[in-house]
């Protein structure tokens, strides 16, 4: 859900800011213009490598390649009109940003992507605010600016109201709110429900270990619940039959364990020391499970 949103906030705000730039260009020197061209193409291709590096789960190199295109285009656009120095200081700050963003969303996929997708839409928003305010404050006192007063008025709503869909979205993004939750504190722990015992699946118990098979698919984990014995070994076989997505990386908190899936059968052991439910989940938390020991 944030990165659909991300994707919507840098289409609205980047087609807004450029023509915003290209209603003014008549009254915007080559140095306004080059630092707006460098802002938005850095910004862009920033976060788009920060999206892509996060869903794609740890690929570089298609992140890089689309979001320093997306930038370098978009710099060149802005810097167009003005001169050939505009578009050159746009071309090589989406090449920078995009690199950067790819590298970004590699490094914190496995950790809180949600956290900093809201992070950097946050940074995204205020760059592109005073990008505005640039502009405006270029076109004070001139014939433009006293005709089209109301028109400039309307980008103070118009960024608030996006301000307000990107709060908003983040409270209801499972993952944002876990982030929050654990850095204030909240150390609660996750009991098993009746529904979950209910629906969980025994371990098959073998003669000196445990073993079941989860089945990894394209929108989640088949059984989701397993249960096993505390202080016999453990062998889980994740077999996934795709590659790429969120689901290629696991990550289970309590017993500290990150492992990267790959197409096929992916054995992880562990011997369980005390009963409780340890939870394991993709690399955007989208998708989750429960160990369940018991005694």
């Amino acid at each position: 859900m944030i990165y659909i949103f991300s994707f919507s906030l840098i289409l609205i705000l980047t087609i807004y800011v450029i023509y915003s730039t290209y209603r003014a260009k008549s009254y915007l020197t080559e140095m306004t213009a080059m630092m707006i061209a460098m802002a938005v193409s850095m910004m862009t291709s920033l976060l788009i490598g920060t999206i892509l590096g996060i869903i794609l789960v740890g690929k570089l190199t298609t992140p890089v390649i689309f979001s320093v295109l997306s930038g370098m285009i978009i710099g060149y656009i802005i810097g167009r009109p003005f001169s050939l120095l505009a578009s050159l200081d746009g071309l090589l700050a989406g090449i920078m940003g995009g690199m950067m963003g790819a590298m970004l969303g590699v490094m914190v996929f496995s950790q809180d992507p949600g956290a900093m997708m809201l992070f950097a839409d946050a940074i995204f928003i205020v760059v592109m605010i005073l990008v505005v305010k640039l502009i405006n404050q270029e076109l004070k006192g001139t014939e433009k600016n006293t005709l089209s007063s109301r028109k400039n008025n309307l980008i103070k709503p118009f960024l608030y109201i996006v301000t307000l869909l990107l709060i908003v979205s983040a409270l209801f993004f499972q993952p944002i709110s876990h982030y929050f939750r654990d850095l204030m504190g909240d150390k609660t722990q996750v009991s098993a429900d009746t529904s979950t015992e209910t629906t969980a699946v025994q371990a098959e118990q073998k003669q000196d270990y445990q073993e079941a098979v989860i089945m990894v698919e394209q929108f989640g984990y088949t059984p989701e619940n397993v249960k096993v014995k505390v202080g016999i070994p453990v062998k889980l076989h994740f077999q996934k039959d795709f590659k790429g997505g969120c689901l290629s990386f696991l990550s289970i908190k309590e017993l500290e364990l990150e492992k990267t899936l790959v197409k096929g059968d992916n054995l992880v052991e562990f011997t369980p020391d005390k009963p409780g439910v340890y939870t394991f989940y993709c690399g955007m938390k989208m998708y989750s499970g429960k160990i369940i020991v018991e005694e």
